[in-house]
């Protein structure tokens, strides 16, 4: 049995330092802006933060089209992480320490070169484990390096019992590339059904502009 939910065609936006989350029907999500390298100015996180997965469900995927129009650029030492099977909760600013959370299974979408493990070619994809304490990346899960201005097709799927794989193709359905990697640590909460689409590390250059499309977001569960 699949369960299918269909979310629509996105864009993440950063135009005069501000970053905003805007749909092809006029709607635009936006906060207010901070001071540089702050890690809050605007809008950086699309999804659903709490959900419990469905009875007798497996495996919760996440699908979607993307193109950086000028993100890898602008931003070379950021990435976009993308889960699923987790939750996560932004941390308050007043807050006296970082008291946000993001746990859960899924990839990164940029440059990871610098981190443990991290593929050292830049932008990728790469699997990662998002844990309570401290995060995975997965050794030799990197994609072949991404373009600028390119469509691509991507599936990221997670296991309820720590299976973590993808499947990347350009837009005419070809495969590009496929990884998979086991994450049986409990370090990762079961049973969980947030995902997340959110870029980080993003604020080096804010006075660059950049757009990335996510397009087409579907998440399903599979038996």
């Amino acid at each position: 049995m699949t369960r299918h939910k269909h979310y629509g065609d996105w864009r993440f936006v950063r135009r005069n330092g501000l970053c905003t989350v805007q749909s092809p029907q006029g709607i635009v999500l936006a906060a207010s802006g901070d001071v540089a390298n702050s890690g809050i100015a605007g809008v950086d996180a699309l999804g659903v933060p709490e959900a419990s997965a469905p009875t007798g469900v497996r495996e919760q995927i996440l699908r979607f089209r993307f193109r950086s129009q000028g993100f890898f650029n602008a931003e070379p030492g950021a990435h976009f992480a993308l889960g699923v099977t987790g939750e996560w909760r932004k941390a308050d600013p007043n807050a006296p320490s970082w008291n946000g959370r993001l746990a859960g299974r899924g990839a990164i979408l940029g440059n990871v070169s610098g981190a443990p493990d991290g593929c050292p070619e830049a932008p990728v994809l790469q699997l990662e484990s998002f844990r309570r304490n401290g995060n995975r990346l997965f050794a030799g899960s990197g994609s072949l390096r991404l373009r600028e201005g390119t469509w691509y097709e991507l599936e990221l799927g997670a296991t309820l019992d720590g299976e973590i794989r993808y499947v990347l193709r350009d837009a005419r359905g070809a495969l590009l590339h496929q990884a998979h990697a086991a994450d049986d640590t409990l370090d990762v909460p079961r049973g969980l059904a947030g995902w997340w689409i959110t870029h980080v590390f993003s604020d080096a250059n804010p006075g660059v502009d950049w757009a990335f499309d996510v397009a087409a977001i579907e998440v399903l569960w599979e038996t």
